[in-house]
């Protein structure tokens, strides 16, 4: 990410706003960027040192520098550099040094310590080169790292890199995101729904009339504690924002050292994800392992469904997993959808969320769903299973540590042996499959 000062931001009136780059300074960023791949590929084996001097030494105006320093910064995240690996430093200061001190103790008055010499000597104990020795000696220092390799894509891709970029290190400073998405195919809306619970984000999804998700994610600076790791799955959830379709976001930030509020805006027509990443957690990939590998009637499969609460005041449930114990039932009509036959149960893994956003299903469950599911909750949010006992859509199973596969499958059956819900159905499943209408 890039640091407040190397990004193209102003302040106005309680806002910031980014300066995208304009056709010229777009061809010019390609022309630094040549020059910087060039630069980096032609200097593999030398030290940071040179490197960082090479890299500063091409010429711009003071106008250009910020986008030298920005540009520059995004080549270093894609080079590795590492210390030589042969040697120790620290056991070569210590048998230097202390071999110093030795000799420098029994010199005479008005003699001095012959420095080739000690290196020589230490040097043909280690069974090292004096040259290579003194080069170990501080290795370990951040200049006297070495440019390992350096992949680095084409000039046009490093500027494209560059300004999502820009975008990313505002909402590392964000307190609040409210993001309205509009997609182009339904199933859009999943995709970027299962991304952004990868990165497990705390959100919230709302409906939005006629079309299109009202997304509100706790930024990083609205935590307690350590938020570097937080401001990283943040910012890295922006292209999938972005590839989803029609973006408009807002956020609210606390800019540079003294924490100034501003407000921040962005529109955008929607770009192709570079992540290419099915947004699939890894419990909840593990979870259907394991529910494959277990010897029950049940079928697990990835949800494809929402779960639409805007109307009760509530917001969209995302569930992750669907079980079902006998096929669906076939639509009576090409134009309608089927309905989940019984025996049909979905499964939100809700380990790492906030105790608010179970306590918002728990309402949601207690005013009755269409559909039945089972909320799968870490026992660290200090939930009771018995808070969803008598709810016939709706159950709660509470693990500790690691989900035990068959506790939640007995779970699922008690689910499915109450029968049809008696409730009023105050949500709407939504299932979204590629060519279906969208929602009206």
């Amino acid at each position: 990410m890039l640091p407040p000062e190397l990004t193209r931001a102003r302040k106005r009136e309680g806002k910031l706003t980014l300066s995208a780059l304009s056709s010229a300074e777009r061809a010019r960023a390609c022309e630094l960027s040549t020059a910087l791949i060039a630069s980096s590929r032609t200097l593999v084996g030398s030290d940071r040192e040179q490197v960082e001097a090479a890299w500063a030494s091409l010429p711009t105006s003071p106008k250009e520098r910020k986008l030298l320093l920005g540009l520059t910064h995004l080549v270093e995240q894609h080079a590795e550099f590492a210390a030589p690996e042969s040697v120790d430093p620290e056991s070569v200061r210590r048998a230097v040094f202390g071999r110093a001190v030795e000799r420098r103790s029994a010199l005479a008055d008005g003699e001095h310590l012959d420095r080739d010499a000690v290196l020589a000597e230490v040097g043909a104990e280690m069974g090292l080169a004096p040259a290579t020795l003194e080069a170990a000696l501080y290795a370990d220092l951040r200049s006297a790292q070495r440019l390992q390799a350096c992949s680095l894509p084409t000039p046009e891709a490093l500027v494209a890199e560059y300004e999502l970029l820009q975008v990313q290190s505002v909402l590392l400073r964000s307190v609040r995101i409210e993001a309205e998405v509009r997609a182009a195919r339904p199933d859009a809306y999943r995709e970027l729904f299962r991304k952004l619970k990868f990165r497990q984000l705390l959100h919230r999804i709302q409906t939005l009339s006629p079309t299109g998700y009202k997304v509100t994610i706790d930024g990083p600076m609205s935590l307690f504690g350590a938020t570097t790791k937080y401001g990283l799955e943040l910012s890295l959830s922006l292209p999938a924002l972005l590839a989803c379709g029609q973006l408009k976001l807002k956020a609210e930030l606390r800019w540079g050292k003294r924490r100034e509020k501003l407000d921040f805006e962005l529109v955008n027509a929607g770009v192709a994800d570079p992540s290419g990443s099915s947004g699939v957690r890894t419990e909840v990939v593990e979870l259907l392992q394991a529910l494959h590998a277990a010897k029950s009637p049940w079928q697990a499969r990835l949800s494809d469904e929402l779960i639409d609460l805007t109307e009760e005041g509530g917001a969209v449930l995302v569930p992750d997993i669907e079980l079902r114990s006998i096929p669906m039932t076939q639509p009576a009509k090409p134009n309608e959808r089927p309905e989940p036959a019984e025996g049909s149960v979905l499964i939100e893994l809700l380990g790492y969320w906030s105790r608010d956003a179970v306590f918002r299903r728990i309402e949601a469950a207690e005013k009755g769903l269409k559909r039945k599911v089972l909320f799968v909750v870490s026992s660290r949010l200090r939930v009771s299973e018995e808070l969803l006992d008598g709810v016939e859509a709706a159950g709660l199973y509470v693990y500790k540590g690691k989900i035990n596969v068959h506790a939640l499958l007995r779970k699922v059956e008690g689910l499915v042996s109450h029968g049809h819900t008696r409730h009023a159905p105050a949500g709407r499943a939504v299932r979204l499959q590629p060519g279906d209408p969208e929602r009206r």
